[in-house]
Order: C-alpha cells, then structure tokens, then sequence
C-alpha cells in the first residue's frame, strides 16, 4: 500500500512511496500530526541521485521493524533536499552547529515545531533501530529538556552569522584568499583538498581571473594543472561526456558517480575561460562534449534541463562506466584493444574493482602520443574510433536514472555557463542559451512569480533567492553575449523583484520563510547565491546606472565583512564582489556590433558589453571614467 508520497511529484520522494514507512511530505499536516499526538518528527533529508540514501531506504525504511517503530513513535517525513532547498539549509546549518557529521542522507530528530535536537546521516539499519528507540524514550521521559536544547539550537543559528559586519572590505582580500587557495593544492594531483575531492569551479575560476587581473602566474598554473587532471581522471566521463559528483580517492581515478546539473554548469565557465586564457586545445573539447552530453542526457521536453543522473544503476553504483575485460575483447580488434589498454590504463585483471576497468587516462594526450609513437592527431583518431565502439556498448548497459524536475537556479547556472562557452569556445552554445533563457522567462516566471522547481509544465514551490541569483547573472552573461538588451531588461526586473522579497537589515535573505531563511554567504559544491546577487546588483548599477542597487550590494558586503578577511576562501564568490565593488568591473559600448566583435573574443573578468547607438568608436568605462579605444 502506497504511503502519502505516492502524490508527490519530486522523484526523490516517489522513490519511497511503496515504504512501509507512512511518510508524510514536509508540510502543515506533518507538523500538526507531531503537534495533536505529541511526537518527535523524524525528517530525512536527501535526493534522487544520492547513493547511500538509496542505500538507507533499502537496508531500514523498506524493513517493516524500523516502519513499525516509526510510525508509531515518531512523525516520519521525507524532504528533497533539490525541491526545498532552504529547508535542508537550515538543517544542515544545525547539524554544523551541532558538531554532527554532516551529509546526505540527513536524518534530523526535531520537535512537533522542527526544532532539531539531534542529527545524523547515514545510519546502518541496526544501530538505526538502536537510535529510533533511544530517542523515543528519550523524548517520552525527557521531552521537556529536549525543547528547550532545540530551541537553543535554533537560536544559536539566529546568531550564526553576528559579529561578521564591518566596514567594506579591501584589495587585499584577492590576494589573501589567492594564499589561502593555493596553500591548499595537491602539488601531485591537483584540486584543492584531501578525498573526497570535489571540482570546485569558482576556485579555478577565481584564479584564472586573479592571474588575468595582473595576480601571480602561479594562480594560472595551479588552475590549469588541476583542470588538466580532472579531465585526465576518471571522475571525467571520457566516453560519454560530464563529470561526475566528485573523486574518492587523491588522484580523481574513482569518482562517486552521479553527475549533477550544476557541476556541469560550473565547468562550462571554467574550462571556456581556461580556453579563451591559454587555447590548450582539450579546454576547448572539454566544453564542446559538456555541451553535447548535457543535450544529449539532460535535456528536457520544456526546454529546461534535468537536475542530475543516478551513481546507480541496476548493476551497481558505478557499473554502468566500468567495462570487463571481456567485454573490452568483444568490442574492440586486437589492435584497438591493445591502444585501449594503454591510453586508458586498462588491464586483464581491472583497474577498479571486482574486475572492472574504469576509463583513465592519467597523462596528457601529447604525452600518450609520444610514447606510443604516434602524433597527436593519429592519437584523437583512433581513440575517437575506440571511443564510439566503447559508448555503442555501455549503450547495451541499462543508464542509471534521470531526476527531470527542472531547477530553476541550476538552470539559471547552466545558462551562465553556455552564454560564457558561446563568447569564447563555442559560438553555436549561443542558440542553445537563447533558448534555455526563453523557456526560463516563460514556464518559471509567470504573472510576475518565480518559482523554483518545473515537474513537466507545472512550476511548483516559490523562488528562492538563489534562483533568482544564478538566473539573473545567466541573463547577465547571456545579454553580452548576444548583445541583447531585453536580456538586461529581464535580470533587472527580477532583481527588483528578488531585492524586495529577501533583503532587510542589511542582508539578504535565503527565502520569504521566516524559520527557513538562512542565506549562507559561504561557497559549497557552488557559489553562494548571496555572493552572485550582490555580483549582480554591482553589475547593474555599472551596467545599468541602477545605482539603488549598488548601495544595497554595498550593505550586504559590509554585513559580511569579516567573513571575507576571515575566510577569503570559503567565501570566494563574496570576494570577487570586492574586486568588482573596488573598480574591476568594466562596461563596453559601440554602435556596431562589428567593432565589438574581437573585444567579446578576449577574456577580461568582470566585463560587460552594450549596444549604444549614440556612442562613436567603441567607449570603455572603468572605475568611474569612461575612455574611447581603438
């Protein structure tokens, strides 16, 4: 019998209708339910693509003992952490606060109101059974403790980010968080943490743009060491296209394997830039097969693109990358198969695990060139033959599954990154971008509304700030691009719109929610949607000459001051505010589009394009001064 999920339109939670759990979504009737029987809720927080929320819902919500002990001692309750973003934000927060291990699946004890108590992640079934009673009697003997901690908790999240304010920051916060990066760099293997490593695009953007600002040389050379090893790794999909979630281990050769909308989009910005900095010819094909492989998996029926791909698949996590031996044998000739082993570093007995072979070349494509005698371009010829015999089988394979709700921040990233690819890589991403903005402005934005989530036609749940951050700056970036003013027209009423809805006090807020509204000016796997909107609001009032914005920019960089001369590093995306704040931003205008044509080709950060038909020449202001060149 399916439980109340089986209404739901996120797939994350369908995945769980046929629990013996009796899940409730998150919602009035499940607080109201904790609130009349007087129980703990149990929330559990995760999404489609995550592994081992799979694997909690197999080894515990699918055994009737947990069920039992669940529904009849707590509220049970089920969150995607992609639909209702601000929700997870905030339980997350408290698991930080908290000290817990923190990741998904999160499994938050809170009181009938949702004030946390105490959180886990992932929990094996057993001890999990341990824990539901522990805290149940817990809650039946001592409840009255147990509110007052979560409210302390809560509280201490109100307070999180007091103390932080200041005066603006200055020019040294660039090179203080370029030190900070760099301190971090596996000099080995590139990327900028021990394992589990993740891509981190706004690192490496953050130091293509400090070098080209006039920065040390070693913030290039760090960026595109780390970018070359990724793209050498396993954690890149060398046949299909798109990088998976992140590495397990140093040297990016096992990837935890879903692949998520916005990583891809990330990458798009930083391997173009990377491109448009040094032309090394594998940015640029790194970009073009991003693009193809997003429109070839992720692209949706409404114009949008799904949020993520499975690491499962009914082989197993990661099976459907990995290839045998012999299946290797059958596909490819003797020859072929001989060229696969050494470009990819395949063997009899497998790379991975239980016989697999993960695709992984390690070395530069020169470097395999060279040492199997062959030129660089007889190399990209036969590996491209391998590669299509190679993709033809993995097709016999059963993919892993698509989350197609559409996300309108990830999109909004995603338009950011194409409208960025079609300047500098690939001029035809500039038609898949128009598009993408148009189904944006017309199936997400309606009467006025934005919202957050697209399932098909319907949009569901209201906009939250960084959907309106990361799809005002695609609108941004796609309007130079295109050297269309409707696309500015359309990111400055949005912003009207986003600065009414969530700045007060000097802030900006994560949603109209008033329990749910924290709005972390801190980068995760993506920048901080705080940090894009004040980029935005600056990039308008040099753009635009909407100058209410720049003063409400200027607040909120002062609200979170001591953060960026603190932490320059956890908040990248807030100090490439500061350098656009202190006078890097730059607008260029001409009458003709001709004689802008080069100027769009060169990769300057933070610069902007206009069509003015009153100007003559081409007219470059900067720092308050506008000068005509050549």
């Amino acid at each position: 019998m399916a439980n109340r999920l089986a209404f739901e339109k996120s797939l994350y939670l369908r995945q769980h209708a046929d629990n013996p759990v009796n899940w409730f979504p998150f919602g009035k009737e499940a607080f109201e339910k904790a609130g009349k029987e007087n129980k703990p809720l149990f929330i559990s927080i995760g999404y489609s693509s995550c592994h081992w929320c799979h694997v909690m819902e197999e080894e515990s919500f699918q055994d009737e003992e947990v069920a039992r002990i669940l529904n009849s001692r707590f509220v049970p309750v089920k969150v995607d952490r992609e639909e209702l973003p601000h929700v997870d934000r905030f339980y997350m927060e408290a698991c930080r606060a908290m000290g817990g291990s923190c990741g998904w699946p999160l499994s938050v004890f809170a009181t009938p109101e949702g004030e946390p108590f105490f959180i886990a992640t992932y929990v094996p079934k057993e001890r999990f059974k341990r824990l539901l009673l522990e805290v149940a009697e817990l809650w039946e003997k001592k409840s009255d403790s147990v509110v007052k901690g979560a409210k302390e908790v809560v509280k201490r999240l109100a307070s999180l980010l007091e103390g932080l304010e200041g005066e603006l920051p200055g020019p040294s916060a660039a090179a203080n968080c370029f030190k900070e990066i760099e301190s971090r760099l596996d000099p080995v293997n590139g990327g900028y943490s021990p394992p589990p490593k993740f891509p981190l695009p706004h690192f490496n953007w953050f130091l293509l743009r400090y070098f080209s600002l006039g920065g040390s040389g070693r913030a290039f050379e760090s960026a595109a060491f780390t970018l070359k090893a990724m793209r050498l790794g396993s954690v890149y999909d060398q046949i299909g296209g798109g990088f998976h979630r992140y590495s397990t281990d140093a040297a990016w050769f096992v990837p935890h394997f879903e692949k998520m909308l916005y990583d891809q989009a990330g990458l798009l910005v930083t391997y173009s830039e990377a491109y448009a900095l040094s032309g090394y010819w594998l940015f640029k094909e790194t970009v073009k097969e991003l693009i193809s492989y997003l429109e070839r998996e992720l692209l949706l029926s409404n114009g949008l693109f799904a949020s993520s791909q499975d690491a499962d698949s009914p082989e197993g996590e990661g099976r459907y990358y990995a290839f045998t031996w012999g299946e290797l044998k059958e596909a490819l000739t003797p020859e072929e198969l001989e060229f696969a082993r050494q470009l990819y570093n395949l063997s009899p007995e497998g790379n991975w695990e239980e016989g697999l072979n993960l695709l992984y070349p390690a070395e530069e494509f020169e470097v395999k060139a060279e040492k199997l005698g062959l030129s660089l371009e007889d190399l990209l010829k036969k590996k491209a033959l391998v590669d299509s015999k190679l993709l033809s089988l993995r097709g016999k394979k059963v993919p892993p599954a698509t989350d197609e709700k559409a996300l309108t921040d990830w999109n909004g990233y995603l338009l950011w990154g194409l409208a960025v690819a079609s300047r500098f890589v690939e001029p035809a991403a500039k038609e898949r971008a128009v598009a993408l903005a148009t189904s944006l402005l017309e199936r997400s934005y309606r009467d006025g509304k934005l919202y957050h989530v697209l399932y098909g036609s319907e949009p569901a749940v209201e906009a939250l700030l960084d959907d309106y951050a990361f799809l005002i700056r695609g609108l941004l970036e796609l309007g130079s691009a295109t050297l269309n003013d409707d696309f500015y027209s359309a990111a400055a009423e949005l912003a009207d719109i986003a600065v009414k809805a969530f700045y007060r006090g000097g802030r900006l807020y994560g949603s109209s929610d008033n329990t749910f509204n924290l709005a972390d000016p801190f980068d995760g796997a993506y920048p901080s949607g705080v940090a894009v909107m004040v980029q935005n609001l600056l990039i308008m009032s040099e753009l635009l000459g909407l100058n209410e914005f720049k003063k409400v920019a200027e607040n909120v960089l002062r609200s979170y001051s001591e953060a960026v001369n603190r932490y320059p590093s956890g908040v990248v995306s807030l100090v490439e505010a500061v350098l656009m704040e202190g006078g890097e931003l730059s607008v260029v205008e001409s009458a003709s589009q001709e004689a802008l044509g080069k100027l769009l080709k060169e990769f300057r950060p933070y610069r902007f394009f206009r069509l003015n038909p009153e100007v003559e020449g081409v007219k470059v202001c900067e720092r308050g001064v506008c000068r005509e060149i050549k």
